[in-house]
């Protein structure tokens, strides 16, 4: 009798450890739980939607807690597919008074507009052949030593398209150099890079083992730990084997706080897991981060409002009447 009702409570004991296992597992996971390896995620999994512009460009927006940062990110990435003849771009540059990147897109007729690099002074801006600005700046807000051209953005003769990691190592005088000596007709230079040929260099701009408050307490805003190493509205360009161009906006809601938006290292992660493209460029972001789509603006931009800028990157649909 005994050993009946110990069989008893021992099963009895079994049963409920393994039902509030079960019942354990079916929890709802928490927000941005989900668990993807790099190239995993992107279009086609959770909180991405699709719109198809024309045959070839594809709109595709995140809007959700996202797993590198575990909070509420929205996120535009007009997918341009180069292998169509369709598509062209185009690098347009204000001589004067800046512009905001819709009025530029609808001005030039070009089917979407990407807000491209930082302020004229402090980068290397070609367009058409014609060189606007090589690096003037030595300081920035004269406080900081010019580190804004670690990379660049190509547009040959042909209308090729590449990202180049090309002021690696180089002094501020030898970035000029190189910038100024070379022989393509558009040059966008930026910082910083973020993937080189696989290579995600964004990860480690900026110390790994420093936070956000350390970097806003110790640096001034315009140097490159406190300005790649806090979460900012984001602007990139990035280019993937297959020869798509993607043209991304990470948004940041200042004011209510709902929006994380994400440091340098976060979208090089994001942009690893969601595309993991060959190629990837930091381009000018916080209240500069815009992209129009037929003359609707896609993202959130920070400041309530597009901001008049200098640069642009356009993209034209040369089956667009």
């Amino acid at each position: 009798m005994k050993i009946r009702i110990f069989l008893l409570i021992m099963v009895s004991f079994c049963l409920l450890s393994c039902g509030q296992k079960d019942s354990g597992n079916e929890l709802p996971a928490p927000p941005g739980a989900e668990v993807l390896k790099p190239g995993e995620g992107g279009p086609g999994t959770r909180n991405w939607t699709t719109k198809t512009i024309s045959e070839g460009l594809l709109l595709h927006i995140f809007s959700g807690h996202d797993q590198v940062t575990g909070k509420y990110q929205n996120v535009c990435v007009l997918d341009v597919d180069l292998n169509k003849d369709r598509y062209r771009i185009e690098f347009c540059v204000q001589e004067s008074t800046n512009k905001a990147t819709s009025t530029v897109q609808k001005e030039n007729g070009a089917v979407a507009a990407l807000n491209a690099t930082y302020e004229r002074a402090s980068v290397f801006i070609k367009a058409n052949g014609k060189t606007y600005h090589n690096i003037e700046n030595n300081l920035i807000s004269n406080a900081v030593d010019n580190w804004k051209n670690d990379g660049a953005i190509f547009l040959d003769a042909d209308g090729k398209i590449y990202l180049e990691h090309s002021g690696k190592g180089k002094k501020l005088s030898e970035q000029r150099t190189y910038y100024r000596g070379h022989q393509c007709p558009n040059i966008f230079s930026s910082a910083p890079m973020l993937i080189n040929d696989y290579d995600p260099v964004g990860e480690t701009f900026v110390p790994v083992t420093m936070t956000e408050a350390q970097f806003e307490a110790n640096y001034h805003y315009e140097h490159p730990y406190r300005h790649q190493g806090v979460t900012h509205p984001r602007t990139a360009v990035a280019l993937t084997e297959d020869n798509h161009l993607l043209l991304i906006t990470i948004d940041k809601d200042r004011d209510k706080l709902t929006i994380a938006g994400m440091t340098a290292k976060q979208v090089t992660q994001f942009l690893k897991l969601h595309f993991n493209p060959q190629y990837a460029l930091n381009m000018d972001g916080g209240g500069s981060t815009t992209l129009s789509v037929n003359g609707e603006v896609m993202n959130k931009p920070s400041g309530g409002s597009e901001r008049t800028l200098p640069t642009h990157i356009l993209v034209f649909d040369d089956q667009k009447k």
